[in-house]
């Protein structure tokens, strides 16, 4: 069987047109619908109920793509590898991370990476989970970190949990509410917080720990995924910052923002590595993903599973 007809075939599907689908895989549209029609022959049966704009999969062609999308990814990943192993490491290492988690661990990891490794070439993307995991499916990505409560579990992944970091809720030095002895969450909320981006789900946990009404978000006046940018403006105003310890320890450290000691139960992200199941990481790749977990046990509230500390 022919894999580039398989290729063409499943561009059709995926497009649910020809002349788009041609448009994808660089080939005239002639020579698409020729190579879709010979592999119909060789199969004994057709692929597609063709309309005269649009093409739907028959219930054999469903069957059969089933098959052919494991295939053509079996193929890949022996492609993959051999070329690991004739090249040892392809140099270029392409990883994602998620907004909240990349302020602290991101910049030390590259440093460090670059600093043992000075002829790998990196590409790292910072995104929403939903994004890194198109392109993770896409094979444009190695693997990517994000909060394992944003993940839905797949056959086709590898989650690892990496570890578990704690945050709160910080201000300047000299801010009004470090005046009280005690402090509700109430009363935090008219002042308004800055925050990286927050996912949806972990926004609806953060309103039940703060105790809002249904219909009532936490007041985030200030969205950005810069932590620096985050610490400016905070540092220079009557701003809340929420974040992770981690990624507020040098401002803390500098004394430009205190914790608030408030009483909130524990807020933490549960960081995991996502992959590809049966996709080797390239050597580059797990040297990086190396470097990250030694990071990861140095951050300030941070805490390591047992296995890997």
């Amino acid at each position: 069987m022919d894999f580039k007809r398989l290729r063409y075939a499943l561009a059709v599907a995926d497009e649910g047109n020809f002349v788009r689908a041609a448009e994808r895989v660089s080939i005239s549209q002639p020579a698409l619908s020729r190579a879709v029609q010979t592999l119909e022959e060789e199969l004994g049966f057709l692929l597609f109920d063709r309309g005269n704009r649009h093409v739907a999969v028959t219930v054999a062609g469903a069957a059969f793509f089933n098959h052919a999308r494991r295939l053509l990814f079996d193929v890949r990943n022996m492609e993959h590898d051999l070329a690991l192993l004739r090249n040892g490491d392809s140099g270029r290492v392409a990883f994602g991370i998620g907004p909240l988690h990349s302020g602290a661990l991101l910049p030390r990891m590259l440093r460090q990476v670059r600093a043992d490794q000075p002829g790998i070439n990196l590409s790292v993307s910072i995104n929403n989970s939903s994004y890194l995991l198109d392109h993770l499916r896409a094979e444009a990505l190695e693997f990517f970190m994000s909060d394992v409560r944003l993940i839905d579990p797949a056959e086709d992944l590898i989650i690892t949990h990496e570890c578990r970091q704690y945050g709160g809720i910080y201000c300047r030095p000299g801010h009004p509410l470090l005046a009280r002895a005690d402090v509700s969450p109430t009363e935090l909320l008219p002042y308004g917080m800055a925050a990286p981006t927050i996912p949806e789900v972990l926004m609806t946990q953060l309103n039940k720990l703060f105790r809002l009404p249904p219909g009532r978000d936490l007041p985030i006046v200030l969205s950005c995924d810069s932590i620096h940018t985050l610490v400016d403006v905070s540092a220079e105003s009557d701003l809340l910052l929420l974040s992770s310890h981690a990624a507020l320890a040098d401002a803390a450290e500098l004394g430009r923002l205190v914790q608030i000691p408030v009483p909130l139960p524990p807020v933490y992200a549960d960081i995991a590595t996502i992959r590809l199941r049966g996709r080797t990481l390239s050597p580059g790749a797990q040297r990086v993903l190396q470097a990250a977990r030694a990071i990861l046990s140095q951050l300030a509230g941070t805490e390591m599973p047992s296995s890997r500390q």
